[in-house]
């Protein structure tokens, strides 16, 4: 017997709700790294600020 070929379903949908949750959390990930390297950066050049005026006096 030969069977007609049923069409590929469309997974379009599926794919961009699956997307658009992972393109948030990378775009979450990218902030949180930034704001950490932020963070990091204002920590060491507050440190190096106080030790300067700790220095001096």
């Amino acid at each position: 017997m030969d069977y007609p070929r049923q069409p590929a379903p469309d997974y379009t949908r599926a794919f961009l709700v699956s997307l658009a949750p992972l393109v948030f959390i990378a775009l979450m990930a990218i902030w949180v790294i930034w704001g950490l390297l932020a963070a990091l950066g204002v920590t060491y050049a507050s440190d190096k600020a106080i030790t300067r005026l700790a220095r001096r006096s």
